[in-house]
């Protein structure tokens, strides 16, 4: 009995280390490496509508290109490929994917879809949580023809090709001394990172969000016609990218604007067992109270899993060597680390250090809190809710319960906010939440509970005497269901709904799925 209390004990800290952070800036369209695809799809009958318009986008391919778009349909080892979903209960089974390489190949696609009505996606990394929002019964447009990463001659601009993940944007970019303001963790989508939510970032202290270094966009219309926006050229239409989500067309390249990039910085992940959570609380309150130093930042990530809670903790810091003083509040005395890489290392080698995609392939749902602040009992009741939740696992096939606290600096959208369909004028933090499970017949307890949790956090912030009434659910966290106004705010989902009928009259943006507006 002795020696199988400790396996069980030892594979539950080992546990620990494994699932970091695979949700932090997810997208709408989201990231995950091929190679943890796990997804096995069965037989379906397809609508011979959608059959029509693949066999239609096919024959429209420009042969003459290169490389050549394709089309793929049900059964092909690339088709697989191409529909594995980082959470396994947003997928759907497309009747085929297609491939673009090119502008032109792309647009087409955008209007045969159009003339058949038939419903589709957009897919970047597959990183959404919500069902339909990078996955379809139609026709999938997967956007991994276009990774593409470019830096100007005068170092002022990189071209991303959206169906990148910001691990090869990073490697391309390594030794040049430049980068740019992206994702997080190793996995992560380009396209639904920018476009479903704006883009939370290491350097978000720094620089603001993805969203505020967009410098131009290049785009396929609703109507089918290839476009570039800016600021100056269409003001309307570029706010409404900028966070908008899949509505106004589909984007295959950002021009976002670079920054300086030192060729070490310093950080990783840490991780805690369950006799540390009181002294991670109070840690993360003081990190998030006293630091000010733009270039620090800590995502602790509150977990359950494998009948034990702890803490999985990633720190950066944009620099080689971090001041003595920044992270001390992780270092006293009797604080003590289960795992710790903590350390000097390249960017790339940073975001990789994340294994988020040791979760791959389960069911599971994303939620939000935006708070404006981080309190004692807010951080306590979320270590409440990860041991309450951890609790009900066994009962409804729970695999996994996250907590991810993102404190940046307060004001840090002050001097960087550049506007955009996702406010975030008022500095807001993000909490995001994520549950997995494995059981179909589970779906409906987990979407309920972690809705109940994420408004349990937010009378919590409420009580305490936070206004919420002007800060919104961050897209890319989000369950899909929510209102238009809780996610984008009355204000900016009204302009949103004037400028879909006015760039997309016929609604062929409403023939995929998102929040509605």
């Amino acid at each position: 009995m002795t020696s199988s209390r400790s396996l069980t004990a030892l594979l539950a800290l080992l546990a620990l280390s494994l699932p970091l952070l695979a949700t932090l800036i997810p997208t709408a369209s989201g990231g995950i490496a091929d190679q943890a695809i796990r997804r096995t799809v069965a037989p379906r009958f397809f609508n011979a509508t959608n059959l029509d318009a693949c066999k239609a986008i096919e024959a429209a391919i420009d042969r003459t290109a290169t490389p050549v778009s394709t089309l793929e349909y049900f059964g092909g080892f690339n088709y697989l490929l191409s529909t594995g979903r980082y959470i396994s209960s947003a997928a759907n089974t497309p009747t085929c994917v297609f491939i673009p390489t090119t502008p032109k190949d792309l647009a087409s696609a955008v209007k045969i879809i159009g003339q058949k009505r038939i419903s589709f996606a957009v897919s970047s990394g597959r990183h959404a949580s919500n069902a339909g929002f990078s996955s379809t019964t139609g026709v999938e447009i997967s956007l991994k023809g276009f990774q593409h990463v470019t830096l100007s001659q005068d170092k002022s601009y990189v071209d991303v090709g959206s169906g990148n993940i910001w691990d090869n944007v990073y490697a391309a970019l390594e030794g040049s001394g430049y980068n740019i303001v992206g994702g997080r963790v190793t996995g992560v989508g380009v396209g639904g990172f920018i476009t479903g939510g704006g883009g939370f970032s290491w350097k978000t202290n720094q620089y603001g969000l993805t969203i505020d270094t967009l410098l131009q966009a290049d785009l396929v219309t609703p109507s089918g016609k290839v476009q570039t926006v800016t600021a100056a050229s269409d003001p309307d239409l570029f706010w409404a990218i900028k966070g908008g989500g899949n509505r106004f067309g589909v984007i295959y390249n950002f021009r976002l604007k670079s920054v300086p990039q030192v060729a070490q910085v310093w950080g990783g992940l840490r991780t805690y067992t369950q006799d540390q959570l009181d002294n991670v609380v109070q840690a993360t309150y003081d990190f998030a109270v006293h630091n000010k130093d733009p270039k620090a930042q800590v995502i602790p990530t509150i977990n359950h899993v494998l009948g034990q809670p702890g803490v999985s903790l990633l720190a950066f810091y944009d620099g080689p060597t971090p001041p003595a003083d920044v992270f001390a509040a992780f270092n006293k005395p009797g604080f003590n680390t289960f795992t710790s890489d903590w350390k000097t290392r390249s960017f790339g080698d940073l975001v990789r250090s994340s294994p988020s995609n040791a979760t791959a392939g389960q069911r599971g749902a994303f939620h939000s809190v935006t708070f404006k602040s981080y309190s004692i009992p807010i951080l306590q009741q979320i270590v409440n809710q990860t041991r309450y939740y951890g609790s009900q696992q066994p009962f409804h096939s729970g695999v996994f319960t996250s907590y991810d606290v993102e404190p940046f600096l307060p004001n840090y959208a002050a001097g960087t906010n550049k506007g955009g369909a996702w406010p975030h004028d008022q500095s807001p933090l993000p909490l995001n939440i994520y549950f997995t499970w494995l059981n179909p017949l589970d779906d409906a307890f987990w979407a309920k509970e972690i809705k109940k949790t994420a408004a349990l956090l937010r009378a919590q912030a409420v009580k305490e005497g936070q206004n919420l009434d002007d800060v919104y659910l961050y897209p890319n966290y989000a369950i899909a269901g929510t209102s238009s106004n809780k996610v984008y705010g009355p204000q900016s989902a009204q302009r949103l709904r004037t400028l879909r009928k006015k760039y997309d009259p016929k609604n062929v943006m409403g023939l995929t799925t998102y929040f509605e507006f």
